[in-house]
């Protein structure tokens, strides 16, 4: 059995019985024709997010939170650089953005979420975060983008 298929069963199992150990769990997918090892359903559990919870019986059991709602990258950043007081220049292929000490790594991760293929690399210190852009035209969009998230003007970093 595939792992995404393999996972599913697991989700179904979970939601559908009262399973609280990892052993149940193990033998209800062999029950089911599934043959795994503990340590599979363990790697397996811990990337469905499988928690332990209390069923309306008042038992423990195992449960799978609602997955979470990925928030739009382009509003995290705009918020981001607004509440760090973020600056933007630009040199060059580089942009430069100044925040609060601290903060860099988190409007780099941000930046980074962003996914986008000309933006080359970040990297982050404390305070400042370094942009590396595909070239000089694409640099002064992004500091423009950039400037206009910090007063506001919701855009995406396009």
């Amino acid at each position: 059995m595939r792992k995404r298929d393999r996972q599913q069963l697991i989700r179904n199992l979970i939601n559908q019985q009262q399973l609280s150990t990892q052993s149940e769990l193990v033998a209800a997918l062999e029950k089911q024709g599934c043959p795994v090892t503990q340590a599979t359903v363990s790697r397996d559990m811990r990337e469905l997010g499988v928690q332990k919870g209390t069923g309306r019986d008042g038992r423990v059991r195992y449960i799978i939170p609602p997955p979470r709602v990925r928030r739009d990258p382009g509003q995290v950043l705009a918020r981001l650089l607004r509440e760090t007081g973020a600056t933007v220049r630009s040199a060059q292929n580089l942009v430069v953005v100044r925040s609060e000490p601290g903060t860099a790594p988190t409007v780099g991760l941000a930046i980074d979420d962003m996914e986008r293929d000309d933006i080359i690399g970040t990297v982050a210190g404390d305070d400042t975060v370094l942009l590396v852009l595909t070239d000089t035209a694409v640099a002064r969009r992004v500091q423009k983008i950039l400037e206009d998230m910090i007063q506001g003007n919701e855009q995406e970093l396009t």
